[in-house]
């Protein structure tokens, strides 16, 4: 499949919400902070400094992090813009997956751990955390409605 005309806008778009979800979670994080140094995080808000990876199940040293987390985004990144540079995937996916994790990267080379404040009970995450999420569900259903769609058409 070739490329759709209007692949300098679709770049555009996944640019725009990629950046739009690196501004929301860096707001966010300094919010919460903001918010629990007066103490009205009411047991919801909980930042904490994270240094592992993946809800903390997976770590490695500083340099290894960031490289694995740079690798990351430019080839599962870099997979789902091309995706959705020909059209296989919403532009959303890839703007969610590379934002989230640009977002997280980010405050990985500033302080040296991602910092998490929204207190799911189990878990602590931050905007960035629910952006990959979102991104994947989103990815993986795609690819369900694919495979349903290719069934469907045999």
């Amino acid at each position: 499949m070739s490329l759709h005309p209007s692949v300098g806008t679709t770049a555009q778009h996944v640019a725009a919400i990629a950046f739009g979800v690196v501004l929301i979670d860096a707001v966010s994080k300094v919010s919460a902070s903001y918010l629990a140094s007066l103490n009205y995080a009411n047991g919801i808000i909980i930042p904490v400094p994270n240094p592992d990876f993946s809800l903390g199940i997976a770590s490695a040293s500083a340099p290894i992090m960031l490289a694995v987390s740079t690798v990351g985004i430019f080839v599962f990144g870099g997979y789902t813009l091309w995706r959705a540079l020909h059209r296989y995937l919403s532009v959303w996916i890839p703007g969610f997956l590379i934002g989230g994790a640009t977002a997280n990267l980010v405050d990985r080379m500033l302080f040296g751990a991602v910092h998490d404040w929204l207190d799911l009970v189990k878990v602590v995450v931050n905007v960035a955390d629910l952006a990959i999420l979102a991104g994947l569900v989103g990815y993986f259903a795609s690819l369900a409605i694919a495979g349903r769609q290719r069934r469907h058409q045999r």
